[in-house]
């Protein structure tokens, strides 16, 4: 805030810029927490290759693919792409089962001797 929006603009400019100021320090510590949150996921997918007593050592395990959903249309969208890779493996499931099905229903008798 400059001298002149303090000296001769309105009084409640001075509420506004204070008000912005909280907000923005809020959002810095929540991008903060949120870089923290990263670095420790990439930390912790590492750990199994740290094990340095180990005569067998286990292989890392791999980091997030995606981005973290921190807002809602984010999560809407994964929880979407999540039904819809759940839908695509239940089709690819069913469509076996059909296959096998009627494979059994060409070349076997399913011991129905009438």
């Amino acid at each position: 805030m400059s001298y002149d929006e303090y000296w001769r603009m309105d009084c409640e400019l001075v509420r506004a810029y204070r008000k912005a100021y909280e907000y923005k320090q809020e959002y810095d510590n929540s991008q903060l927490w949120l870089q923290g949150l990263y670095i420790y996921r990439a930390m912790e997918a590492q750990r199994p290759g740290w094990a340095f007593y180990a005569e067998k050592r286990p292989k890392p395990e791999k980091y997030l693919e995606k981005p973290l959903a921190v807002t809602k249309a984010l999560r809407e969208q994964y929880a979407h792409e999540e039904t819809m890779k759940m839908a695509e493996q239940f089709k690819a499931a069913l469509s076996d089962r059909n296959k096998r099905l009627n494979t059994h229903k060409e070349g076997e008798d399913y011991g129905n001797n009438d």
